[in-house]
């Protein structure tokens, strides 16, 4: 901030990256990433998307963000989430592989949500599993439900904010299990996501996996600066 403000970094010039950031103050990513993000909403940078990837629903995009119900809803497009599962579980493999520490018991519990989202014609397009680390606010979810279904709205509730992750992307056979919520055929062919979502501390908000109908779904890949 000190650099930026006394004109050491000029207007419009760009910020080495994460890993070189680290580097450079001898400090972890997770603690450059919060700098990063204060950096962001005290109006002294801005950030831009040289590379990712974009959901689009019947080629128009999506905005996880914001949540895909909420983003759908706001192009017209109705659905319906049917929430399958909402309960608190263990699980160390998961928490083992986001690397989260086992310091207690109560380290390696997920808020467990499971969705499939339908067309108001009822056509099944997607199922969806969210893992979240669990926090103390989750209790009342499992007794008050989502924020007016929505996720994302639960959140924000919940002053739990977001600021980036990575996701994965492959070609999935439906198995019977899936196939049976979904309504379709199984071993037949859907686009299958994993998406790790952090908070400004490094911290890890969510885990969701996803199967996404190919009909309606498709993944676009951005590369190169923003002109």
């Amino acid at each position: 901030m000190r650099r930026i403000r006394h004109g050491e970094m000029a207007d419009g010039g760009r910020l080495p990256g994460e890993h070189d950031l680290a580097e450079s103050y001898k400090v972890s990513r997770s603690t450059i990433r919060q700098a990063l993000a204060e950096l962001q909403q005290a109006g002294l940078i801005e950030t831009w998307t040289g590379a990712g990837s974009f959901v689009r629903y019947d080629g128009a995009p999506l905005d996880g963000e914001i949540g895909w119900g909420e983003s759908l809803a706001r192009r017209g497009i109705a659905t319906q989430a049917h929430i399958l599962r909402l309960e608190r579980i263990a699980d160390a493999a998961l928490a083992a592989e986001l690397g989260i520490r086992q310091s207690s018991p109560a380290a390696v519990d997920f808020l467990a949500l499971d969705r499939v989202r339908r067309m108001q014609v009822g056509e099944a397009i997607s199922l969806e599993r969210s893992r979240l680390p669990w926090r103390k606010g989750f209790a009342q979810i499992l007794r008050a439900g989502l924020v007016e279904g929505s996720l994302q709205r639960t959140l924000a509730s919940l002053a739990i904010r977001s600021v980036g992750g990575c996701e994965a992307v492959a070609l999935a056979r439906l198995t019977k299990e899936d196939a049976a919520l979904l309504g379709r055929t199984e071993g037949e062919a859907f686009l299958a996501t994993q998406r790790t979502v952090h908070a400004a501390d490094g911290g890890v908000v969510e885990r969701v996996d996803s199967l996404l109908h190919p009909d309606h779904f498709r993944l676009e890949f951005g590369f190169g600066e923003r002109p």
